[in-house]
């Protein structure tokens, strides 16, 4: 654990609050923060779910760390990113996010990788990507499953963000609530789940995610993959980054396809 990560215990339900002012960056200091906090409480035979929220007000998570995915940190940010995704997918523990405000990028990513998600009124889920030239691919993984292949698209090329109405319509989050009652909704959510049999739930858990063929394969370790070898040279991924942390507008080039005059 770290500063960046709080860990709250009551009973068999631990509370995970990503804390990283002002707006809950999921940068290496964090990912390392929760992977530890899933190996202490793996190893406690009284757990047996995890709640994921964000600290403050303005939302549960702006996403993954700009600054990280310049092209000499991205690889090292993405296999941090792999390592606990697939941490999340293989705990026997129940997993659930509680999200409120913006949940975008790397934080939707880690988001969606719980079990359940319980959003309030006013957040914002979105995978923005694109609009910094580059793709999401750990949410290119999630979605389909979650949404369908059109509404996955959808949410990825445009990279709008969806509230939490519409979040819930289409079957990205299991249920809305007040900002106020929303750590209460996602403990009540897991009553009826916490009064079945503990090893039961948890092989019943495993059996579901294997269920789910391109996560339980090595999806988010080929995808990582994929990025880093795709766009880490890339000059509009370049580009992208680069104006985003110089606050100016990117200048894309205006084809589809390379004609020789430009390279990776």
């Amino acid at each position: 654990m770290n500063d960046f990560v709080q860990l709250n215990r009551d009973g068999g339900v631990a509370t995970l609050i990503i804390d990283n002012p002002p707006v809950n960056i999921v940068d290496s200091a964090v990912l390392a923060a929760l992977v530890s906090a899933l190996d202490e409480l793996e190893a406690d035979p009284l757990c047996r779910a995890i709640i994921i929220t964000g600290a403050g007000e303005k939302g549960f998570s702006a996403g993954a760390s700009v600054q990280e995915h310049l092209p000499n940190q991205a690889p090292q940010m993405i296999e941090q990113m792999t390592i606990l995704l697939e941490r999340m997918h293989a705990t026997p523990l129940v997993t659930v996010a509680a999200v409120h405000g913006i949940c975008l990028g790397g934080g939707a990513e880690v988001a969606l990788a719980c079990d359940f998600v319980i959003a309030s009124e006013n957040s914002k889920i979105g995978i923005p990507e694109i609009t910094l030239g580059c793709y999401p691919p750990f949410a290119m993984v999630q979605l389909p499953g979650l949404i369908g292949k059109r509404k996955a698209k959808e949410m990825i090329l445009t990279g709008r963000p969806v509230r939490a109405e519409e979040a819930e319509r289409i079957g990205l989050i299991n249920q809305v609530t007040s900002r106020d009652n929303l750590m209460q909704s996602a403990t009540d959510f897991l009553l009826p789940i916490l009064k079945n049999p503990p090893r039961i739930v948890a092989l019943t858990l495993s059996r579901l995610r294997a269920l789910e063929p391109f996560i339980s394969a090595p999806g988010h370790r080929m995808m990582g993959q994929l990025f880093v070898s795709d766009l880490v040279s890339h000059p509009d991924y370049v580009e992208g980054i680069t104006s985003f942390l110089e606050k100016r507008e990117a200048s894309w080039k205006g084809k589809r396809f390379c004609d020789g005059a430009c390279k990776k």
